[in-house]
């Protein structure tokens, strides 16, 4: 079997290395342009003798046929890729076009689905092969692994064990496609496209119960580096938060404990309490008890970016 690869993120770099090992990759694409992770396989791919085919956004169509064409593939893996493929070129290869969907599918599709996963306290989230179609994350399911998302995974250490449970999910499809196997269709009636995360949906509002914010913190590591909230009107980001048991009488937003060099707490919705654990201000990195020894004292009120402010736009995945 001939496998021609396209990777635009390192979620697919294990797999990618695994399938180098086996000697069936027939070619490997990559983004001309992009985001870091996108210039970083460049760059690795080209020191490591495997220089790849640069794809731009415009002429993408032609650019596949051409490729297709040239390294005659039996089956083409899309390893995270940020453009539509065009419907004419998907069936090209005898085997088509596979998309390796680093979240559980039909009910997680779209872009950023390990930070819906999270933020929604799921207890698993998974690595989908499926048959490409017209539409993004559709078409037939040939293999599904799950990966459990433990209660203290971040957004980055769930990428690491997607990244990893991909090599058993590719070694799996590449049995199930010389079996010859058809796939499952997906279940459109549960199926949900999640967007890419809006700043709204980044932002600590401390009416919330301490735990979906705790969630929202994790979700939010290192990938927007942290939650976000403002302290004296400056932003403030929360890269770990802990929901803690006890409950108090104050509004939320409200710094409840300061304890230099110990722990800093603030009321959440309902009476419950949130632990900052990491922050994150201009001025650098801080533990909870070195913020309140930097002089947050007890009835402080931490404020939200849910409100319109000049800051807003710029905080959103920077």
């Amino acid at each position: 079997m001939r496998v021609a690869i396209i990777i635009s993120s390192l979620l697919g770099w294990p797999l990618l290395q695994d399938l180098l090992s086996q000697g069936v990759v027939a070619g490997i694409a990559v983004p001309a342009s992009g985001r870091e992770e996108a210039a970083q396989l460049r760059e690795q791919l080209t020191q490591a003798g495997q220089a790849p085919l640069l794809l731009a956004r415009a002429g993408l169509g032609a650019a596949l046929a051409g490729w297709v064409a040239t390294v005659q593939p039996t089956v083409v893996l899309v390893l995270t890729f940020p453009w539509r493929i065009p419907a004419g070129v998907l069936a090209l290869p005898p085997q088509g076009f596979i998309n390796f969907h680093f979240a559980a599918l039909p009910g997680y599709r779209g872009p950023e689905p390990t930070f819906w996963q999270i933020r929604n306290g799921e207890p698993a989230g998974a690595v989908t092969a499926h048959r490409m179609a017209a539409d993004f994350d559709t078409g037939p399911v040939l293999v599904a692994t799950s990966v459990p998302i433990g209660p203290h995974d971040t957004h980055g250490l769930h990428r690491s064990h997607l990244a990893l449970a991909a090599v058993g999910t590719g070694r799996q499809l590449l049995a199930a496609l010389a079996a010859g196997a058809p796939g499952q269709p997906q279940d459109e009636a549960a199926a949900r496209y999640w967007p890419r995360p809006a700043l709204p949906d980044l932002c600590l509002d401390w009416q919330e119960p301490a735990e979906t914010l705790a969630r929202l913190v994790r979700a939010a590591n290192p990938w927007n580096r942290g939650a976000l909230a403002t302290l004296r009107g400056q932003p403030l980001r929360v890269l770990g938060a802990t929901a803690r048991p006890e409950t108090v009488a104050a509004a939320p937003g409200t710094v409840v404990l300061a304890a230099p060099g110990q722990a800093l707490l603030v009321a959440c919705g309902a009476g419950q309490v949130l632990q900052l654990d990491v922050v994150a201000l201009d001025e650098g990195y801080f533990t909870g008890g070195q913020l309140a020894g930097l002089g947050v004292p007890v009835g402080e009120v931490l404020g939200t970016l849910l409100q319109p402010t000049p800051i807003r736009e710029a905080l959103i995945h920077s």
